[in-house]
């Protein structure tokens, strides 16, 4: 598969980010600094996305009435196990 290219601009107003921009491109690179950014923030979202998931799983369980309403939030998200955690992914 060929190599895809992006074209990005950057405002002459934001000159710090243009500074910050040619002293990574002199120590690692353009391309590697864009590809380890979008990497980390894959992973970030994906996890991110999926704490979400879980809570509103814990919250509906909790709404109803499979779990005793006095258990905080927190004891709550603490029932729901790795097993849980990876059914619960795979349905999304």
């Amino acid at each position: 598969m060929p190599n895809a290219r992006y074209t990005i601009s950057i405002l002459s107003k934001d000159s710090d980010l243009i500074q910050y921009i040619e002293n990574k491109r002199k120590s690692i690179g353009l391309s590697a600094y864009i590809r380890e950014l979008i990497r980390k923030d894959m992973e970030k979202q994906d996890t991110s996305d999926l704490e979400q998931i879980y809570e509103y799983v814990a919250k509906r369980i909790k709404e109803d009435g499979y779990i005793s309403p006095e258990l905080s939030a927190q004891k709550v998200n603490e029932l729901i196990d790795e097993q849980d955690k990876d059914i619960i992914k795979d349905l999304f």
